[in-house]
């Protein structure tokens, strides 16, 4: 822990506000949100090597977000990310690329970061009034309602 302290000492010295600091404790809530058995698809990273991971590595990887975010750098393996076809429905025929739905998988260290991002400024990050899906207490099925409501 005290690796820690010294890096939340330097970066203070440097002139950057507490915002570019992240903290274990951070890492340690995002960890716990992350749904078991889901991998990365790339590296065949899971999250419950995170879950299930030592105290020491979450020390690390808030060290590693604390330093990309000073110094604006972004590992490659962050920005890659996996696609992969979901079929549609359990008869659909699976051969016809019409059937599937893509899907990505991120980098679970990627998704890590974007929950601790997403704790700390969610009260600024504004959507817009029409949009359905992805959103608390929302779905797309009230949106198809209503647009089957307005054709008939």
């Amino acid at each position: 822990m005290h690796i820690n302290n010294d890096l939340q000492v330097q970066v203070s010295k440097s002139g950057f506000t507490d915002e570019c600091v992240f903290h274990y404790s951070d890492v340690c809530s995002a960890v716990a949100r992350l749904h078991n058995g889901r991998s990365d698809g790339y590296k065949e990273f899971m999250s419950e090597h995170l879950k299930l991971a030592c105290d020491d590595l979450h020390v690390y990887i808030a060290m590693l977000f604390t330093s990309m975010t000073v110094h604006g750098f972004v590992p490659e393996d962050f920005q890659v990310s996996t696609i992969i076809p979901i079929p549609k429905g359990k008869n659909a025929n699976h051969t016809d690329s019409c059937n599937c739905r893509p899907i990505t998988l991120s980098s679970i260290l990627g998704k890590v970061f974007d929950l601790i991002v997403l704790d700390r400024y969610s009260d600024l990050l504004a959507t817009s009034d029409l949009q359905f899906g992805f959103k608390p207490r929302r779905s797309t099925n009230v949106c198809s309602m209503v647009l089957k409501g307005i054709i008939s």
